[in-house]
């Protein structure tokens, strides 16, 4: 039997500080956003960010002006469905990491084989011992 990896304690720890410095910088009030009146307001980096997340999941139009005076330029962003879905899911209380995407998470199906694999190995250990 394999030993059991060992971790550097250090890692942790450091994680750890990271963490609290993330949670610290987002509680500062350093951005504007526009409040109900559409009036700038301070906020929160975490307020700022959130309100982007919003914008994003629902879409918005972007005008730009032209250089030469012309009419302004329209770019329509349309909603963003993994956005919604991660939005959804944080409303819900199941909080998915910034690491989470769905080319490294097992599907269902993938998973069912894989235990089914190990039950089958399982059993057959046990055949043979």
């Amino acid at each position: 039997m394999a030993a059991p990896k060992r971790r550097n304690p250090n890692s942790s720890s450091a994680g750890k500080m990271l963490s609290r410095y993330i949670r610290m910088i987002a509680e500062e009030e350093t951005e504007f956003v526009k409040d109900d009146d559409g009036v700038d307001k301070m906020a929160t980096k975490a307020e700022a960010m959130a309100r982007n997340m919003w914008k994003i999941a629902l879409g918005w139009t972007e005008y730009a002006t032209a250089g030469d005076g012309g009419p302004p330029i329209e770019t329509v962003h349309p909603p963003d469905l993994k956005m919604m879905q991660l939005l959804y899911d944080r409303m819900e209380g199941r909080a998915q990491t910034a690491a989470e995407d769905d080319s490294f998470r097992p599907s269902t199906a993938q998973k069912i084989t894989e235990q089914g694999q190990r039950r089958i190995a399982q059993a057959g250990e046990l055949a043979n011992g």
